[in-house]
């Protein structure tokens, strides 16, 4: 009886220390993908000396959306545009479709004052420290981790998405972005 008793209670303590154990590290895999790709991106980085553009684009399931792009000269946001665009509409027979204008542009001391509009002024590097938080934390339930990298093996994306709310769930984490790196001499 007794030894039937401690193998119950040693059975227990495995049952409760082993999601404990988990969710210190619950997204071991991924962040062991991420370091990889962090190391594809610090070689990138320098081999174009810290000179990069890259674009940050949201639309609806509706058809609008916007677009930010972010330009960094030596490791340093230097300055951010934002375009919003509707619904596309075919041109009329004969004429150019219409080039989406920018709403604003932020350059020198301005880069980062429209707070409330568009993607954060930040570096590809501050996206990889983000990413890194989102996937130290555990997933909240009913919420589906979304990370991706480019064919270079750079990151992409990496957020976390309610999968209760069908068309435009509100993401938290990285969004889909897209690096332009200059060419090669």
């Amino acid at each position: 009886m007794r030894d039937s008793w401690i193998t119950f209670m040693a059975a227990m303590l495995i049952a409760v220390a082993s999601p404990a154990i988990r969710a210190a590290e619950p997204n071991a895999a991924e962040l062991e993908r991420l370091k990889e790709s962090l190391a594809k991106w610090e070689k990138a980085r320098q081999e174009c000396e810290g000179n990069y553009t890259y674009t940050v684009r949201r639309s609806s399931a509706f058809g609008f959306g916007h677009q930010t792009t972010i330009t960094v000269k030596d490791n340093k946001v230097v300055e951010r545009m934002f375009e919003e665009f509707g619904q596309p509409v075919p041109p009329k027979p004969g004429e150019q479709p219409e080039k989406p204008k920018p709403r604003w542009i932020e350059t020198g001391k301005d880069v980062g004052t429209h707070k409330t509009e568009g993607a954060p002024a930040r570096t590809v590097d501050e996206l990889y420290g983000e990413a890194k938080k989102l996937l130290e934390m555990t997933v909240p339930e009913n919420h589906k981790l979304y990370l991706s990298f480019d064919k270079q093996g750079v990151l992409s994306h990496c957020f976390t998405i309610d999968t209760r709310i069908a068309d435009d769930a509100p993401t938290k984490g990285i969004p889909p972005f897209k690096i332009l790196l200059p060419m090669k001499k």
